[in-house]
């Protein structure tokens, strides 16, 4: 099992019955990841995987990239994405683009 810290923040999406804190990205993993973002659609796997082990390394620093990969199933990319890109502050547009909230 991987170990979470003390006081997670971000936002909680459930797999497999475990509730998971998915963190805002950092400044460092957004300017790494926004070409990708800008240009995401959903048949980007490895995008899905890098956003979303930068985002639970925050909380769950131990946690490969490996084992994200193993436990997001693709009737949950939708919702990963989505949580991922609100608590930090981007949104997806209807094409799959990325933009700064505001």
């Amino acid at each position: 099992m991987v170990q979470q810290v003390d006081n997670p923040r971000g936002t909680v999406v459930h797999i497999d019955g475990q509730p998971w804190y998915f963190a805002p990205l950092s400044l460092g993993a957004l300017e790494l990841l926004l070409p990708k973002l800008q240009s995401f659609t959903e048949q980007d796997l490895g995008t899905v995987i890098d956003v979303a082990h930068k985002s639970l390394k925050r909380n769950y620093p131990e946690i490969t990239r490996a084992e994200v990969a193993d436990m997001i199933y693709m009737d949950q990319l939708q919702e990963v994405m989505g949580a991922v890109m609100s608590v930090s502050g981007l949104k997806a547009n209807s094409q799959g683009e990325t933009a700064q909230g505001e």
